[in-house]
Order: structure tokens, then C-alpha cells, then sequence
């Protein structure tokens, strides 16, 4: 995960399916706590086929999705 991704998200993500914007990159950043919420969502952003990443922060499983309209940094 980008370190500005990271940094927004240990910012704005403080419950389950939060979402946020990378303060640089406008990446989307979603928090999930529940398993099965997060694994939904990977399903469909491997179905969608665009970037993303993953990591775990604290007790979130935090993804930064690339958006259509994201500047490139």
C-alpha cells in the first residue's frame, strides 16, 4: 500500500465499512472489521480488475482502490 494511503487511512478509517479519499492520491480507502465483509469486497475488485492493494492496521483490513478519475502520483 502507497505510504499516503496508509497515512490517510490511520487518519479518517475508525469503523467497520468506513470509506475515505487519500488526502494525495485519491485513492478510495475502505475499513472492514468482519471477515465476510471484507472478503466481499475483494471479490469484487478482482471481478473489476482495476488496482488495489491491501493491508492490515490494527484490527481493520484496510484496501485503497484506484478510482477512475485518480491522479497519478
Amino acid at each position: 500500500m502507497k505510504p499516503c494511503c496508509l497515512k490517510s487511512a490511520k487518519r479518517y478509517l475508525n469503523k467497520n465499512r468506513a470509506v475515505a479519499i487519500c488526502d494525495r492520491c485519491d485513492f478510495l480507502l475502505m475499513a472492514y472489521t468482519q471477515q465476510q465483509d471484507y472478503e466481499e469486497a475483494l471479490k469484487s475488485l478482482e471481478a473489476w480488475g482495476g488496482e488495489f492493494s491491501i493491508t492490515k492496521l490494527g484490527r481493520f483490513q484496510i484496501v485503497a482502490k484506484a478510482r477512475s478519475s485518480a491522479r497519478q502520483v
